[in-house]
């Protein structure tokens, strides 16, 4: 008879057990709630607006200085580069051909450059002061019936992407074949 109470004695003892270890561990989950939400109600607004990150903007005439550079020639062709030069403050950005139209001796349009397909086209980053350059290439070998070929003494540049031109002086020769590179870093447009 002994078997009995001795096993009623210990129900009784791990029932108690198993109900204060459920209080206690309710208990302790209620901190652990308000310290979470507590973590987790505010940033300050002065952190969030502070990581903006600022975009590289794409040169235009606005920013740019455009001359022309010393010419070279071999084998009827007459190359003269076009130089873009960051005047501005902050970097910009060019990718692609620039426009180029050749101007005769009364200003008015001759002809317009052809793109020339490679080197192909690259994203270039201009830092203020810095340069980047198109070549742009005249023949001065008379086709047809043709003897001798025109000068121009202007090109009418605008930059890749904008649509603002800048006259620049040049003397280019103005037979069929008249082109441009895509713009590369530096100043000699190679």
């Amino acid at each position: 008879m002994r078997t009995p109470a001795l096993l009623a004695i210990i129900g009784l003892a791990l029932g108690s057990a198993a109900c204060s270890s459920t209080t206690s561990s309710s208990t302790t989950t209620e901190p652990a709630v308000s310290t979470t939400s507590m973590a987790t109600t505010t940033v300050p607004q002065s952190t969030t607006s502070t990581t903006v990150t600022k975009r590289t903007i794409a040169c235009t005439t606005k920013t740019l200085t455009i001359s022309t550079g010393m010419s070279t020639g071999a084998a009827g062709h007459i190359s003269v580069p076009v130089v873009f030069t960051n005047s501005g403050s902050a970097p910009c950005t060019m990718n692609g051909f620039p426009g180029v139209a050749a101007l005769d001796a009364s200003g008015a349009q001759a002809a317009q450059a052809d793109r020339e397909p490679a080197p192909g086209p690259a994203l270039l980053t201009v830092a203020p002061g810095s340069s980047a350059s198109a070549l742009v290439v005249g023949t001065n070998v008379p086709t047809g019936a043709a003897t001798s070929c025109p000068t121009w003494t202007a090109l009418l540049v605008t930059p890749p992407g904008d649509t603002a031109a800048t006259k620049v002086a040049a003397q280019i020769p103005g037979c069929p074949g008249f082109s441009v590179r895509a713009v590369t870093a530096g100043t000699t447009g190679q």
